[in-house]
């Protein structure tokens, strides 16, 4: 049993994928953000907590929040967008995640 956890864990880093098409690239190109969780009791409120930083942090990075424009500071409706569909996309993985653990899988 000690094996088959070790081997869930490992896998872990590389099953939680986000995409999102960028903001402002205006084309129909995907970038992907692992999100590691392998360190985290998803079972506990804390665990959870985290991972949603985590996914939060990933989001950002994927729509590209942080870039520098100029001219204003109101976000555009293709960020918000693409914040909204990465976040979307991830909360379906970890509902998938969450159901497999509950499952013994």
């Amino acid at each position: 049993m000690k094996t088959r956890n070790f081997a869930t864990m490992a896998t872990a880093t590389l099953a939680l994928a986000m995409t999102a098409s960028p903001a402002f690239a205006g084309s129909a190109e995907v970038h992907t953000k692992m999100v590691d969780y392998a360190d985290l009791n998803l079972a506990s409120p804390a665990g959870q907590k985290r991972l949603e930083q985590r996914i939060e942090a990933a989001a950002r990075s994927v729509c590209s929040v942080h870039e520098n424009r100029i001219g204003t500071r109101l976000r555009s409706p293709e960020l918000d967008a693409c914040l909204a569909n990465a976040r979307a996309g991830a909360k379906k993985q970890v509902a998938t995640i969450m159901s497999d653990q509950r499952r013994g899988g």
